[in-house]
């Protein structure tokens, strides 16, 4: 495979890919299980609408390709990722009052991290920063957890994020970062264009970045059945289903 691509699999992702056309994808690989599996012919009608070179492989050579992952039968080589840089984010995003972003904070984990990005796709989140550092990047397992969502945001990749976050509040930008501790969501009214820090699953946000934020923010909880709080992407959705129904919805 050529260095230069990347390599996602599964239906959802795949098909995601082909209907944004954000990127090229130059190569689809079908397992000769799913024949005729109604999504699976569907992505390849899309394929070949894009003149895109398909082949039919055998489960085993499938399950070597993408490392033993769920690839449901279907891998596809694409385009890399566009990167942007944050200063051409904050360009983009001049005169969007209500624009809402995402950072998160050494996150390892790519369940959490893929589900953090479709949760944000979701609720009109336009852009990811990601450290370069510490923090697991768009790997074909996260791309997989995100079902395809990293196809409609904006993914900026920065050297220090405490630096980007301060930035960011030069420009104008409301910084809010989860954390335990913080203030409880339901007594918030939130000032935007803004940007909701996530921290790691262990250890939340780091002080460094907590100390660049306007507000530090938490999810009351009731804890019960010995279940003493939410994995990060569960408590990263219910923030910013909080934040994108106080800042877009108002």
């Amino acid at each position: 495979m050529q260095d230069n691509q990347d390599i996602i699999y599964g239906i959802h992702p795949v098909m995601e890919a082909l209907r944004s056309k954000k990127r090229n994808v130059t190569q689809l690989y079908v397992s000769d299980s799913k024949a005729g599996h109604r999504l699976v012919e569907d992505i390849i009608r899309l394929a070949k609408r894009a003149n895109v070179r398909i082949d039919r492989i055998d489960n085993k050579t499938l399950d070597r390709l993408t490392h033993n992952a769920n690839h449901q039968g279907i891998m596809a080589k694409v385009q890399p990722i566009q990167l942007m840089k944050l200063s051409t984010a904050i360009y983009d995003s001049e005169g969007q009052k209500d624009d809402l972003w995402l950072a998160v904070d050494e996150m390892t984990d790519p369940q959490n991290l893929g589900a953090i990005i479709r949760s944000a796709a979701c609720l009109g989140f336009s852009t990811i920063i990601l450290p370069n550092r510490r923090t697991v990047g768009i790997t074909p397992a996260v791309y997989k957890v995100a079902c395809g969502a990293i196809e409609n945001v904006k993914i900026v990749e920065v050297a220090n994020l405490s630096s980007a976050l301060n930035d960011l509040k030069e420009e104008g930008f409301w910084i809010y970062g989860a954390d335990m501790s913080g203030k409880p969501i339901h007594k918030m009214k939130y000032n935007s264009p803004a940007v909701l820090v996530i921290g790691s699953e262990g250890f939340g946000i780091r002080e460094k970045t907590a100390e660049n934020c306007d507000e530090v923010i938490s999810i009351e909880q009731k804890q019960m059945g010995g279940v003493d709080s939410l994995n990060a992407s569960a408590a990263a959705s219910i923030i910013m289903y909080d934040m994108m129904a106080k800042v877009k919805l108002k």
